[in-house]
């Protein structure tokens, strides 16, 4: 006869009651259920628990012992047999443009299968708040050298042209690298990941405004003050009736990459790294 732990809360909740009635309004359950509840402990047990001689139900000594038992080991037995509690979050920043598909399947995955909230919060720093402390793992474009971090390379993707809608460049269908080094730059000093150096020698583009995140950086280019260059999948998260995105050939790839402290790292900003990097080999792995 199996026996559970709502037969030994059922028993507890008689004790103290002594009535049947009440302890079965307690309960939320019909007085003959809780009845059979306990007549089946007493069965499992074989003892008797309960005497019913009197007008009220009182513990036999039996029953003393078993409540004093069950007043301990019942609450211990409940709590360990609890789902766990998720783990404390882990804030996941981001400066230049959250990579929305690869970010959001990472997080929901982690949760998932680790129930560990994953918070993102925006940092417009070049480390999206791992200098300061203020995220526990980063996803950064550009390529990150710093000895106190540990990187990993997620994904590459093409970098697209920003031009003002008014610009000459706009009637053009691409435009290319060396075509942008005869422009204005606008440059986000703050967080972003091109300077002028990136161009050739012989075509490298002036400044023309400095910025320290991305809705200064784009109000620049609305405002013609320079070129813009930004990741195709940042750019579809910031359309603007006053920009016109263009192909941009000749370009070096825009290249996101994962970050962690090395020391003291939160305990899940591994994890969410291989998950990341297991995204990437499915995308790799070609439909069969």
């Amino acid at each position: 006869m199996e026996i559970g732990l709502h037969h030994l809360r059922c028993f507890l909740i008689l004790a103290e009651e002594q009535h049947f009635t009440w302890a079965a309004d307690r309960l939320g359950i019909s007085q003959p259920t809780l009845t059979r509840h306990i007549q089946r402990l007493e069965g499992a047990l074989s003892r008797t628990l309960v005497d019913r001689s009197t007008r009220h139900p009182r513990l036999t000594a039996d029953g003393n012992r078993l409540q004093a038992d069950l007043q301990v080991l019942l609450p211990q037995l409940e709590t360990a047999l609890q789902p766990p509690e998720p783990q404390s979050s882990l804030r996941l920043g981001y400066a230049w443009g959250f990579p929305l598909q690869r970010g959001r399947r990472a997080t929901v995955t982690l949760e998932g299968q680790h129930r560990v909230i994953v918070q993102t919060v925006r940092r417009d720093d070049r480390t999206a708040g791992l200098r300061d402390g203020s995220a526990d793992a980063a996803l950064l474009w550009g390529t990150i050298r710093d000895p106190r971090l540990v990187t990993t390379e997620i994904l590459r993707e093409p970098h697209i042209a920003a031009i003002a809608r008014t610009s000459t460049l706009a009637v053009r269908d691409r435009v290319t690298w060396r075509d942008l080094g005869r422009r204005c730059l606008v440059v986000n000093t703050v967080s972003g990941t091109l300077t002028p150096e990136d161009w050739p020698a012989d075509a490298t583009p002036e400044i023309g405004v400095e910025t320290s995140n991305i809705e200064e950086y784009l109000h620049a280019v609305a405002a013609r003050r320079g070129a813009g260059v930004l990741p195709v999948s940042v750019a579809d998260q910031y359309p603007d009736p006053d920009i016109l995105y263009l192909p941009l050939t000749g370009a070096p790839p825009a290249v996101l990459t994962y970050a962690y402290p090395r020391n003291n790292p939160h305990p899940y900003a591994a994890t969410l790294g291989r998950v990341l990097r297991q995204d990437q080999a499915s995308e790799r792995t070609p439909a069969t």
